[in-house]
């Protein structure tokens, strides 16, 4: 890949062209001026237009309104060249296949070697959006019929529909605007998202109302920042594309305009790590705000590897459920910001020491129920939420774990840490943890990350061990060993048919607890549902840590 950069430059934004020499392709890109990392979510979009030239990018790179908007939302503008000035929107197998070069482009500019993966190129799967005009049109409509895997909505301008993408079809949901295009295209689109019609030319799907196709008809087909605009505002912010079905599943979008957050960028109060600037997002429930000094719990939810709590709230929509049932909410930012110390390597900041400053922040800042504190992340931040509950059992009532691939080695200084403490006190430490179907370590097996987190906790809480298959086998049920209650749900009414599994484990205690829990999320790769949320929370805020240790349960 080769490149070079505009010398013109707006004060919010930057110009570049990019080569790509082994696709024979060239694409020119506009984003974000500043750095690189942000607290907040990137939004993708890449645009198909039918000429190869700047016009289009130098137009909105000289347009001050439209760089303040996409600065502010962290758009990332992808402008691929056409060869020929027009796309293979036919899908003709003698010609170039422009439907796999889009999709490879988009893959290596979120992939570029020399980058850490968590700069500004990491843009999140579910956040990935297209417009495109004429046959660049035609070719995004069949990009979402026929390859709707990271596709979270479409804009298509004067688009039509070929018959082999008819026929190639996944038949998977895709919302869409769509300007101008051919009765198939419509008809399409309604069929894929199941959409009924709510108006001339709105088309919702009954029980997911994030899938839906918007049909307008205008005079011009041109892209320009209006365009850009209209499709941030009425599509790209209002959905996204979660990783929780083999092709994804339309779900809403939760952006910056829609933050009730408190932000706290590069904030030094904390005092941890000699002092170093830390970022995060604070939820304050109106139950709160209306009566600050009642005591109320307290939850921080921590992102994965190469994540951001911009992208955390988006995904787990935590704080929805903080509003509902009355609880502060943290989504806090990794001290090193590309991922969370969880094998507290002296190497790396001390995030356990960051999170035990934090909560004690927001002790001093609200009127928090100090038993009922609690802790869960995703990923990277599940790990990092184990570890800090492992050796800070005092203060924690239960976690909140979501697909973790957790460290292999037990020989490391957070399982010491924990030992020591519970020679100390005999604790004990609920955990409810969900996994997908289509995640790495699935089914797991004697060895993996997932035998040696669910082992540690079941030994932990008092629960007996039993053996792991090297193999996985029908009576592990793919979590290696089957729970002592085993319930199936459909907990979602959005996705009637997104169903969960959870293993439920009890202690050999004299009133034997649900200490453990392993959910499977059936059809869910690397990603976390809101409901998974939802199921944690009603698991979790049964407990209580009592001042000696001990957990108050409050069905018991």
């Amino acid at each position: 890949m080769n490149r070079w950069d505009y010398k013109k430059r707006s004060i919010h934004m930057k110009l570049e062209f990019l080569e790509y020499p082994e696709l024979g392709r060239s694409m020119y890109v506009l984003y974000p001026a500043g750095d690189r990392l942000s607290c907040y979510e990137n939004t993708l979009i890449t645009i198909l237009r039918e000429d190869a030239s700047d016009t289009l990018p130098k137009s909105l790179l000289a347009d001050a309104d439209f760089s303040t908007l996409a600065d502010g939302q962290r758009f990332i503008l992808l402008f691929p060249n056409p060869i020929g000035g027009s796309w293979n929107w036919e899908l003709d197998p003698d010609k170039r296949d422009d439907l796999n070069d889009v999709a490879e482009l988009v893959r290596l500019f979120n992939h570029q070697e020399g980058f850490v993966d968590c700069g500004i190129y990491h843009n999140m799967h579910n956040a990935r959006y297209f417009i495109g005009s004429g046959t660049g049109g035609s070719l995004l409509h069949a990009l979402a019929a026929t390859n709707p895997v990271n596709v979270a909505g479409v804009y298509t301008l004067g688009g039509k529909l070929a018959p082999r993408a008819k026929a190639q079809s996944a038949g998977a949901a895709v919302s869409a605007i769509l300007r101008n295009a051919d009765d198939e295209s419509r008809e399409l689109f309604v069929a894929l998202n199941q959409a009924e019609q709510k108006g001339n030319s709105l088309f919702v799907n009954p029980v997911n109302d994030a899938a839906f196709v918007l049909n307008e008809y205008s005079e011009s087909n041109e892209i320009a920042a209006a365009v850009i605009r209209s499709g941030w505002e009425r599509l790209f912010s209002k959905v996204c594309r979660p990783n929780c079905s083999e092709l994804g599943d339309m779900g809403s979008r939760t952006v910056r305009d829609d933050y009730r957050f408190i932000v706290h960028e590069n904030d030094t109060r904390l005092g941890d790590n000699n002092g170093v600037a830390h970022t995060w997002f604070e939820y304050v429930p109106t139950c709160v705000k209306e009566n600050p000094g009642k005591p109320v719990p307290l939850m921080l939810f921590s992102h994965g590897g190469a994540d951001t709590p911009g992208n955390i709230a988006n995904t787990i929509k935590m704080h929805e459920i903080a509003e509902k049932e009355g609880f502060l909410l943290v989504y806090p930012w990794a001290t090193a910001r590309w991922g969370w110390n969880q094998d507290m390597v002296p190497e790396q900041p001390d995030d356990v020491a960051y999170l035990f400053a934090l909560i004690a922040y927001m002790k001093g800042a609200y009127a928090v129920d100090d038993t009922r504190v609690y802790i869960g992340g995703f990923s990277n931040g599940s790990a990092m939420s184990q570890v800090f509950a492992m050796t800070n059992p005092e203060i924690i009532a239960a976690v909140i774990a979501d697909n973790t691939r957790f460290c292999q080695n037990r020989n490391t200084k957070p399982f010491a840490i924990a030992g020591c403490k519970k020679l100390q006190y005999d604790y004990r430490m609920p955990v409810y943890y969900t996994y997908g179907t289509r995640d790495i370590e699935y089914p797991a097996v004697r060895g993996s990350g997932q035998q040696v987190q669910y082992d540690f906790w079941k030994s932990y809480n008092n629960i007996t061990c039993k053996e792991t298959p090297y193999v996985a086998d029908t009576d592990s049920s793919g979590v290696g060993v089957t729970g002592d209650v085993v319930e199936t749900y459909y907990p979602n009414p959005r996705y009637p048919v997104r169903k969960y599994t959870t293993h439920r484990f009890f202690s050999n205690d004299p009133v034997p607890l649900n200490l453990y829990n392993y959910s499977l999320a059936d059809g869910k790769g690397h990603d976390c549902n809101p409901e998974e949320a939802w199921l944690g929370w009603n698991y979790v805020k049964q407990f209580r840590r009592m001042a000696d240790g001990s957990l108050w349960i409050e069905h018991a």
